[in-house]
């Protein structure tokens, strides 16, 4: 059978390759997006580098203080601290896991590092999640040289510690019982085997065939008792000593563990050889809702405390995790440490928070990450509140493999990169270039959280491909990836950027863009048999691209005015227009808000605005319905065969049908529906921002797993994907018209 790819990491890759606005897998809208509402510079053929600040704009002295002031070493030795530290702030394997005593303990050691930097309010701000601990584990094959176990940091950098839990409960003492090698993990793969009680064997590929709650729920269905995965390819190609672990959204159904391929090989070699008697401990906790996480918080306070700014990273990791995220946080301390060292004194006040909880905190939830930034946002609601920005971090310190550095943000903030590479502020060291075209925010990290509490963001560009399928969340996410150059000019541009949003008066919000986003994915043909009146939806559009640039165009005046006042002397002008911007901000952000809460859709791991997603179900609908009127084959040379499309359908989710169980395959797309979770208390931030997703699978498991048309029923099929198809339409045209008086509201709120 025809593989296909698929995966959170594949489609995550495939939209930032894309710059989330071209036809991908998870749902872009074909080709790229319009000039926002005010112009963006072009991106410079050679990439961007200066190597001091040229500005003369009136922060500029104040960012030059911050640059002489950043500590380097005193950077780079925190996050190695927070990395290799395993005796005090790291569970046994240099985790620290959602709830943990390792996150507990890291959070009082970063009190005392916020405080002693000169931060103030320093406060650990206490959030509920799903506590995760894993301490020790092993694995034992009776009359073989399978013998893993410690789970000190020699063993782990020998690879000879015992396999890593996921964030399941492990095995209440030893499990000893037969293990089998169930191959891929498919459904095939199990039939004609007795897995009763025993332990499966099984190699996973997490970046291009399912995620790991998909080949839980499999074994877990084959009455496996525990479950041993390794990865041959996707993730963790660092060496075939690396163990690789993901997020686990599905609910506790049987210990979970993984170790790598040179183990794997030890294993699958004593089974051929009728050795097959397994012992398995692993000591694991996993409490539903019932753990706590802290978020440590520490401030600069403004000359005014009406509006606030954030900068952030997570201190949750696995094994040293030295760019995912220790290097982060110490990039906050050190900006932090840099502020208070050159005496800057902000117009509002800076947070400067170490989220917990970041990499996984809700079981049974498909909205899993960033657990810790929601408590803040929900259980201490006063962060968000007039917050500007959000300025995220995350693994700022390794080289990019392509070779330039990125900037990534929502929307709304795209013109201000651009603005700030012209403006003189950002310098780069060494050899470090930056690509001047930002990237659109995904869903990949604490800024998705932010952002649907009305908090524009930006961060780093972290989404190096060879670093994530080789490095991440393995023990090669190390120090020997340390890169002096990258660190220090993300410092600068991070320290450049608060600086220029707490200085100028108006926040340069770019809310017009909304209405390029919505023109590039409105499909007038499905739009107009869903009975919308196009022309009438593409005239709001319009009116709210002009709102808009003239909100843009009244935040760039105000802050001209400003600069100008000061260069004069006039600080009763000066005055007048910071409180003129306070109120210019209030209604941006007041646009933003509504902009999130009625046009922002979580498409797995894109972020899109409007029904970019249904569009894109009803173009692999109509894909399938003409293959199989065409009489297409299944798997096309071309990608247009029926299965091509019908392998797309709901973010490719419905590519679970091809290898898995239909019924587990169905829950996957259930995970993506607000009604699953409206009585399990587990908003979190996917909920609400669903597109109505299809339900195909006995057929799509159909279409997939045929050899030639003559293996589908034709009639099942064109009634399940028709009715989907009247289904959407439907939806479709509630939706739109929704949309029409949604795009008057952000109007409205900049008026």
């Amino acid at each position: 059978m025809r593989t296909k790819k698929w995966s959170k990491l594949f489609v995550f890759m495939l939209v930032l390759a894309m710059c989330v606005w071209t036809l991908s897998a998870c749902g872009g809208s074909g080709g790229e997006a319009e000039e926002p509402a005010s112009d963006e510079p072009a991106a410079a053929a050679d990439g961007y580098t200066a190597s001091e600040v040229t500005s003369d704009l009136s922060m500029a002295e104040a960012v030059k203080a911050f640059n002489d002031a950043v500590d380097m070493d005193y950077a780079y030795d925190l996050g190695y601290e927070l990395a290799y530290d395993w005796d005090n702030l790291a569970e046994a394997n240099g985790w620290r896991s959602a709830g943990s005593d390792a996150e507990h303990a890291t959070a009082d050691y970063l009190v005392k590092e916020w405080e002693s930097i000169g931060l103030q309010n320093v406060d650990k701000l206490g959030s509920t999640c799903d506590k995760f601990q894993f301490n020790s584990s092993s694995m034992k094959i009776a009359d073989s040289d399978v013998d893993f176990h410690g789970n000190d940091q020699e063993a782990v950098e020998a690879g000879t510690n015992g396999p890593a839990s996921y964030q399941v409960n492990g095995t209440d003492g030893d499990l000893t019982a037969e293990i089998v090698n169930c191959k891929t993990g498919f459904e095939a793969d199990y039939e004609g085997k007795d897995l009763e009680g025993k332990i499966a064997l099984v190699q996973v590929d997490q970046s291009n065939e399912a995620w790991i709650d998909v080949y839980m729920e499999q074994a877990h269905k084959a009455g496996a008792a525990a479950l041993v995965t390794w990865a041959n390819s996707g993730y963790g190609e660092a060496g075939t000593f690396t163990t690789n672990v993901q997020d686990v959204c599905s609910s506790d159904l049987l210990p979970t563990v993984a170790i790598s391929a040179d183990q794997a090989k030890k294993v699958k070699k004593a089974i051929k050889e009728g050795h097959t008697e397994c012992t398995l401990n692993v000591d694991a906790e996993m409490v539903d809702n019932g753990g706590t996480t802290y978020n440590v918080v520490g401030m600069i306070p403004g000359k005014s405390h009406d509006q606030k700014i954030v900068i952030s990273a997570h201190y949750d990791k696995y094994w040293y995790g030295f760019q995912d995220d220790c290097c982060a946080v110490s990039l906050v301390a050190a900006i932090a440490k840099a502020m208070v060292d050159s005496e800057y004194e902000p117009e509002n006040d800076i947070y400067f928070i170490a989220h917990g909880a970041e990499e996984w905190g809700v079981t049974d939830s498909q909205f899993d990450w960033t657990t810790g930034a929601w408590g803040v946002c929900e259980e201490h609601s006063d962060i968000p509140d007039n917050c500007l920005a959000m300025i995220n971090c995350e693994l700022p310190a390794f080289a990019p493999a392509e070779g330039q550095m990125s900037i990534v943000c929502v929307p709304e903030f795209r013109t201000l990169v651009g603005t700030m590479f012209d403006s003189g502020l950002i310098t780069t060291s060494g050899k470090a270039v930056f690509t001047t075209e930002p990237a659109d925010a995904t869903t990949m990290e604490d800024g998705i959280t932010y952002r649907v509490h009305g908090v524009p963001y930006l961060i780093n560009g972290f989404e190096d491909q060879v670093f994530v399928s080789h490095n991440y969340h393995t023990i090669a996410d190390n120090a020997e990836t340390y890169d002096a150059d990258v660190f220090q000019t993300n410092i600068d541009w991070y320290g450049a950027y608060a600086m220029y949003i707490d200085t100028e008066p108006a926040l340069e919000l770019d809310t017009g863009v909304l209405a390029n986003y919505l023109k590039k994915g409105f499909n007038e043909e499905y739009a107009k048999e869903a009975g919308i009146d196009t022309e009438k939806y593409l005239a709001a559009v319009k009116e709210l691209k002009a709102a808009g640039k003239t909100a843009y165009d009244a935040a760039v005046a105000c802050n001209k005015a400003y600069e100008e006042a000061v260069a004069n002397g006039d600080e009763d002008a000066a005055a007048e227009l910071r409180t003129q911007g306070a109120e210019l901000n209030k209604k941006v952000l007041e646009a933003f808000q509504v902009t999130q809460d009625k046009f922002f859709y979580d498409s797995d791991f894109s972020a899109d605005y409007g029904q970019v997603q249904t569009f894109n179900n009803l173009t692999y609908i109509d894909g399938v319905l003409s293959g199989i009127e065409n009489k297409a084959d299944i798997w096309g040379e071309d990608g247009d065969g029926i299965a091509d499309s019908a392998y797309m359908l709901n973010c490719v989710h419905d590519y679970n049908y091809c290898n898995f169980s239909a019924d587990i395959a169905e829950r996957g797309i259930d995970m993506y529906t607000d009604e699953y979770y409206a009585d399990k208390n587990q908003g979190q931030w996917g909920y609400g921002h669903q597109n109505p997703v299809v339900h195909v699978g006995d057929i799509s498991a159909q279409i997939q797993r045929a050899e030639t048309i003559d293996d589908v029923d034709v009639d099942a099929a064109n009634e399940a994907y028709g009715a989907a198809r009247d289904e959407l339409i439907k939806y479709l045209g509630t939706a739109l018209a929704a949309e029409m008086t949604y795009m008057s509201d952000v109007a409205d709120c900049l008026q």
